[in-house]
């Protein structure tokens, strides 16, 4: 029986189906997001909490884990 790994609950608001790929460490959440919970910047329910203004932390927030397309960008 193959053992599935289980993904952070983390949904991005970039479109707000992309999930963090990193393993649980806590309450459905990766450790970094699980910091972000114990902070107030992440909800119980794995979304980025609204009242969160700084741009620069919520840019951190929702591009942790999440895997980057690596293609060239062309106009």
């Amino acid at each position: 029986m193959a053992t599935e790994t289980l993904r952070c609950s983390f949904r991005s608001s970039l479109g707000g189906t992309t999930r963090c790929q990193d393993p649980v460490y806590a309450e459905g959440l990766c450790r970094f997001h699980y910091e972000c919970l114990l902070r107030g910047e992440v909800l119980p329910n794995g979304q980025i909490n609204e009242m969160l203004f700084d741009q620069d932390r919520r840019r951190t927030i929702n591009f942790h884990g999440v895997p980057h397309d690596s293609r060239e960008y062309v106009r």
